[in-house]
């Protein structure tokens, strides 16, 4: 059997018999050392889990970062691939124009040389009719030469520049390629240590499950008198008062399951009294009213003691495992020692109204007690003060 389906079982029972049936139980010294130890472990786990997910949370922003930079990285190697093909192009298109003025060339020079007695240069230039068309040979032939060689000259240069391009955009391609793989490790550095962060965080969150069903078990049976009330064929004072009592410890429960039996008993104990209201006439339902307090004053006494107060404020869950409040016209949370006033009591303090005593403290002994207050100021305002405080139920008795 789960401890759910445990949890479940109990609630059950308790719904199931009335509230003459259920027999008045303190808890001993052990359970509030369990309680107080599962309290304590689990406001520790809280915490590491709130680092683990802050940490989880660099390495997200981090993995992102780096992702941003692959990115650009894939981008840039893309481009350096299209210049080095647009290079390559050029080089090529260099080479054909090489081979097309050398055709051009070797044209000129055949029509040139075409002659009776010989083709060659030196046949071109002998057989000059007079020296004034020697001298105009030689000057045709030397400029045409020059004019070919700059020409030539020209494309091996581009040819040349644009192959020391491609050299440079080869090996700026594989600076980035190299840069990508250290990127590459990094995010794999990265991931692989998310991923370690992550077991840790759901190991951390189970066993803070374990935990919360010790707090759960205790919230179910701190409303279980006020759920069997409710259930049973109590009087519609009873009820209301029950009801009450849930509205108030509502705030502070933590448990899902609590937390759902409590609201469905509050729309339960409505429809209830809706119903006893809608089947009586208006002057009969008046003197149905709570037992609890009559013009503000306990009536349910079940000893008073003077006690020295203080103040307290701060998050995190009460020795019990419930969240602590301060709520004037609701139940307040108060720390008491267990040994004068039993944990899970219903208390009511001159002055600060009706509370639950959930909590401990190391300098709360004997009479004295500490009263949760929701600002820093507000301790400072109350100080330090002589209070009344009645006990009005026990545990498992409201």
């Amino acid at each position: 059997m789960t401890k759910r389906t445990l949890l479940t079982v109990i609630a059950t029972l308790l719904l199931t018999f009335n509230i003459s049936n259920i027999a008045f139980a303190e808890p001993n010294s052990s359970e509030t050392q369990t309680i107080q130890e599962s309290k304590a472990q689990y406001e520790q786990l809280d915490n590491e889990t709130l680092k683990l997910n802050s940490e989880i949370t660099k390495l997200n922003n981090e993995i992102e970062t780096i992702n941003i930079e692959l990115l650009k990285n894939n981008s840039e190697i893309k481009d350096t691939e299209i210049e080095i093909e647009n290079i390559n192009k050029k080089i090529n298109d260099s080479k054909i124009e090489i081979e097309e003025q050398e055709k051009k060339m070797d044209k000129r020079l055949r029509s040139m040389y075409k002659t009776d007695i010989s083709s060659s240069m030196i046949a071109y230039i002998i057989t000059s009719e007079n020296i004034f068309d020697l001298f105009y040979r030689v000057q045709a032939m030397s400029k045409l030469i020059s004019v070919d060689k700059e020409i030539i000259s020209e494309i091996n240069e581009k040819k040349e520049q644009l192959a020391e391009d491609a050299k440079a955009i080869e090996e700026k391609q594989e600076d980035l390629k190299k840069l990508r793989i250290a990127i590459e490790n990094d995010l794999n550095e990265v991931a692989k240590k998310k991923e370690e962060q992550e077991v840790a965080l759901s190991n951390l969150n189970a066993r803070k499950e374990e935990i919360m069903d010790v707090i759960e078990a205790n919230e179910v049976n701190l409303i279980s008198h006020s759920l069997s009330i409710i259930n049973s064929s109590s009087s519609i004072s009873d009820i209301e008062n029950a009801v009450n009592n849930l509205n108030s410890l509502l705030p502070q429960l933590n448990s899902d399951y609590a937390i759902n039996l409590t609201e469905e008993a509050i729309a339960s104990g409505n429809n209830q009294i809706s119903e006893y209201e809608a089947s009586i006439l208006e002057e009969n339902s008046s003197s149905n009213l709570a037992t609890e307090s009559v013009n503000g004053s306990v009536t349910n006494n079940l000893g008073t003691y003077t006690m020295s107060a203080t103040a307290y404020t701060g998050g995190g869950l009460t020795a019990m495992g419930i969240k602590p409040v301060r709520d004037p016209n609701g139940l307040s949370t108060v720390s008491v020692d267990p040994n004068v006033i039993p944990l899970g009591s219903k208390v009511y303090i001159d002055g600060y109204g009706y509370a639950i005593a959930s909590d401990t403290g190391g300098a709360i002994k004997g009479n004295k007690i500490d009263l949760y207050m929701n600002s820093l100021q507000d301790c400072y305002s109350f100080g330090r003060q002589s209070v009344t405080v009645t006990i009005v139920a026990y545990p498992n008795q409201w």
